[in-house]
């Protein structure tokens, strides 16, 4: 029998995988459809609360991005108990955007809780990392 643990993560995995597709309905049933959501996402205005929200935010993501790929984890860290997991994650992802091709780190970190005996994302943020010294505070 799989840990709470790493079911928690195969279902981020999946999210990931889906996102890679470009499937709006796939990542969306990630999602959590009972609890408040609260996703943060990599610009200052990304702030979803509704699974609308999301659903348009993800639709404009691939109508500027296209050959999405997310490379293997360089980090991970997983907790969870019998209903709230969070899974952390760090990994690479490539994709094309106005006909040129971009690298960068993505970083996530997630709440899943338990719904229907199926772990749900229920809050989140995502980050791009700078590389050290290339920025100011």
């Amino acid at each position: 029998m799989k840990s709470n643990s790493q079911t928690a993560l195969e279902v981020v995995l999946r999210f990931l995988n889906s996102y890679s597709k470009e499937d709006v309905e796939a990542c969306l049933s990630a999602f959590s459809t009972t609890r408040e959501l609260m996703l943060l996402g990599t610009n200052d205005n990304e702030v979803f609360s509704s699974l609308q929200n999301i659903r348009d935010a993800f639709s404009r993501d691939f109508a500027s991005m296209s050959n999405i790929r997310f490379g293997d984890i360089r980090h991970s860290h997983v907790e969870s108990g019998d209903t709230l997991a969070t899974v952390l994650v760090e990994l690479p992802i490539t994709f094309e955007t106005e006909g040129k091709q971009e690298q960068t780190l993505f970083r996530y970190a997630l709440t899943l809780v338990s719904e229907n005996g199926n772990w749900k994302i229920c809050a989140g943020m995502a980050s791009v990392p700078f590389s050290a010294g290339t920025y100011s505070f």
